[in-house]
Protein backbone atom coordinates (compact mmCIF):
# COMPACT_ATOMS: atom_id res chain seq x y z
CA UNK A 1 0.00 0.00 0.00
CA UNK A 2 1.53 3.36 -0.99
CA UNK A 3 1.53 6.47 1.24
CA UNK A 4 -1.40 8.17 -0.51
CA UNK A 5 -3.57 5.04 -0.35
CA UNK A 6 -2.70 4.53 3.34
CA UNK A 7 -3.55 8.18 4.14
CA UNK A 8 -7.04 7.76 2.67
CA UNK A 9 -7.66 4.62 4.77
CA UNK A 10 -6.18 5.72 8.12
CA UNK A 11 -7.59 8.44 10.35
CA UNK A 12 -5.40 11.52 10.94
CA UNK A 13 -2.92 11.44 13.80
CA UNK A 14 -0.03 9.19 14.70
CA UNK A 15 0.39 6.28 12.28
CA UNK A 16 0.52 3.30 14.64
CA UNK A 17 1.96 0.77 12.20
CA UNK A 18 4.88 2.71 10.73
CA UNK A 19 8.43 2.02 11.82
CA UNK A 20 9.83 4.74 14.07
CA UNK A 21 13.45 5.85 14.08
CA UNK A 22 15.06 6.30 17.49
CA UNK A 23 15.56 9.85 18.72
CA UNK A 24 19.06 11.07 17.71
CA UNK A 25 21.54 11.78 20.49
CA UNK A 26 21.59 15.56 19.94
CA UNK A 27 17.78 15.71 20.20
CA UNK A 28 17.82 13.67 23.43
CA UNK A 29 20.39 16.12 24.86
CA UNK A 30 18.10 19.03 23.95
CA UNK A 31 15.19 17.38 25.80
CA UNK A 32 17.44 16.79 28.82
CA UNK A 33 18.50 20.44 28.87
CA UNK A 34 14.94 21.75 28.48
CA UNK A 35 13.89 19.73 31.52
CA UNK A 36 16.99 20.60 33.55
CA UNK A 37 16.49 24.31 32.77
CA UNK A 38 12.79 24.04 33.80
CA UNK A 39 11.48 24.82 30.30
CA UNK A 40 9.63 21.49 30.28
CA UNK A 41 8.13 19.72 33.27
CA UNK A 42 9.90 16.54 34.43
CA UNK A 43 6.66 14.57 34.07
CA UNK A 44 6.50 15.71 30.43
CA UNK A 45 9.37 14.03 28.65
CA UNK A 46 9.20 14.48 24.90
CA UNK A 47 9.29 11.27 22.94
CA UNK A 48 8.94 12.79 19.46
CA UNK A 49 9.93 15.89 17.61
CA UNK A 50 9.50 17.67 14.31
CA UNK A 51 12.41 19.49 12.72
CA UNK A 52 11.31 22.23 10.32
CA UNK A 53 13.91 23.67 7.95
CA UNK A 54 12.81 26.93 6.34
CA UNK A 55 14.25 28.38 3.17
CA UNK A 56 13.39 31.99 2.40
CA UNK A 57 9.65 32.27 1.65
CA UNK A 58 8.71 28.89 3.19
CA UNK A 59 5.87 28.72 5.71
CA UNK A 60 3.81 26.39 7.88
CA UNK A 61 0.10 26.76 7.07
CA UNK A 62 -2.55 27.30 9.80
CA UNK A 63 -3.10 24.22 11.94
CA UNK A 64 -3.87 22.79 15.37
CA UNK A 65 -1.69 19.85 16.40
CA UNK A 66 -3.44 16.50 16.52
CA UNK A 67 -4.77 15.43 19.91
CA UNK A 68 -2.70 12.23 19.77
CA UNK A 69 -0.05 14.44 21.38
CA UNK A 70 -0.08 15.56 25.01
CA UNK A 71 0.19 19.25 25.83
CA UNK A 72 2.24 21.24 26.66
CA UNK A 73 4.79 21.10 23.87
CA UNK A 74 7.58 23.44 22.96
CA UNK A 75 9.35 24.88 19.94
CA UNK A 76 12.96 26.06 19.84
CA UNK A 77 14.00 28.51 17.09
CA UNK A 78 17.45 28.43 15.47
CA UNK A 79 19.41 30.28 12.76
CA UNK A 80 17.13 33.34 12.47
CA UNK A 81 14.20 35.17 14.04
CA UNK A 82 10.78 34.35 12.61
CA UNK A 83 7.21 35.04 13.69
CA UNK A 84 4.35 32.79 14.73
CA UNK A 85 0.75 33.84 14.17
CA UNK A 86 -2.21 32.74 16.33
CA UNK A 87 -5.96 33.02 15.96
CA UNK A 88 -9.28 31.26 16.33
CA UNK A 89 -9.44 31.69 12.58
CA UNK A 90 -6.47 32.46 10.34
CA UNK A 91 -7.14 33.77 6.84
CA UNK A 92 -4.92 32.76 3.95
CA UNK A 93 -4.11 36.02 2.13
CA UNK A 94 -1.62 34.64 -0.39
CA UNK A 95 1.29 32.21 -0.64
CA UNK A 96 2.91 32.31 2.82
CA UNK A 97 0.74 35.29 3.83
CA UNK A 98 -1.78 34.89 6.64
CA UNK A 99 -3.95 37.13 8.81
CA UNK A 100 -4.75 36.18 12.39
CA UNK A 101 -5.39 37.72 15.80
CA UNK A 102 -1.95 37.75 17.36
CA UNK A 103 1.63 37.56 16.06
CA UNK A 104 4.72 37.15 18.21
CA UNK A 105 8.39 36.97 17.29
CA UNK A 106 10.37 33.80 17.87
CA UNK A 107 13.82 35.28 18.52
CA UNK A 108 16.94 33.28 17.74
CA UNK A 109 17.38 30.46 20.28
CA UNK A 110 14.03 31.20 21.93
CA UNK A 111 11.89 28.51 23.54
CA UNK A 112 8.12 28.82 23.11
CA UNK A 113 6.05 26.54 25.37
CA UNK A 114 2.44 26.11 24.25
CA UNK A 115 -0.09 24.96 26.81
CA UNK A 116 -3.83 25.31 27.45
CA UNK A 117 -5.91 27.05 24.77
CA UNK A 118 -2.76 28.22 22.95
CA UNK A 119 -1.90 24.59 22.24
CA UNK A 120 -5.33 23.00 22.19
CA UNK A 121 -7.74 25.45 20.52
CA UNK A 122 -5.86 28.27 18.80
CA UNK A 123 -4.71 27.79 15.24
CA UNK A 124 -1.16 28.81 14.54
CA UNK A 125 1.11 29.20 11.54
CA UNK A 126 4.52 30.42 10.50
CA UNK A 127 4.17 33.04 7.74
CA UNK A 128 6.66 32.96 4.88
CA UNK A 129 10.09 33.53 6.42
CA UNK A 130 12.43 36.31 5.31
CA UNK A 131 15.59 34.42 6.26
CA UNK A 132 16.44 30.71 6.37
CA UNK A 133 15.78 29.12 9.73
CA UNK A 134 15.22 25.93 11.68
CA UNK A 135 12.75 25.10 14.43
CA UNK A 136 12.50 21.96 16.53
CA UNK A 137 9.14 21.18 18.12
CA UNK A 138 9.19 18.67 20.98
CA UNK A 139 6.02 16.74 21.74
CA UNK A 140 4.92 13.72 23.72
CA UNK A 141 2.76 11.04 22.15
CA UNK A 142 -0.17 9.80 24.21
CA UNK A 143 0.66 6.39 25.66
CA UNK A 144 -2.20 4.66 23.85
CA UNK A 145 -1.16 6.18 20.48
CA UNK A 146 2.49 5.13 20.45
CA UNK A 147 3.51 3.36 17.21
CA UNK A 148 4.48 -0.30 16.98
CA UNK A 149 8.15 -0.87 17.71
CA UNK A 150 8.60 2.40 19.59
CA UNK A 151 11.05 2.12 22.45
CA UNK A 152 11.20 4.78 25.17
CA UNK A 153 14.54 6.47 25.80
CA UNK A 154 15.89 5.22 29.12
CA UNK A 155 18.32 8.18 29.18
CA UNK A 156 15.37 10.56 29.43
CA UNK A 157 13.46 8.84 32.20
CA UNK A 158 13.44 10.34 35.69
CA UNK A 159 15.04 13.66 34.71
CA UNK A 160 14.77 16.49 37.23
CA UNK A 161 15.31 20.25 36.90
CA UNK A 162 18.55 21.74 38.23
CA UNK A 163 18.35 23.09 41.78
CA UNK A 164 18.87 26.86 41.75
Amino acid sequence: MDVQERQTREPPGILRYDEVDPMPYVIKRMVQRLIQWSKLLPDYISNSCIINIYDEGRCIPPHIDHHDFVIPFCTVAFISKNNILFGKEIDIVGHGEFRGSFEIPLPLESVLVLDGNGADLAKRCIPGVRHPGVSVTFRRMMDDKIPRGFRPNSELEELEPYEL
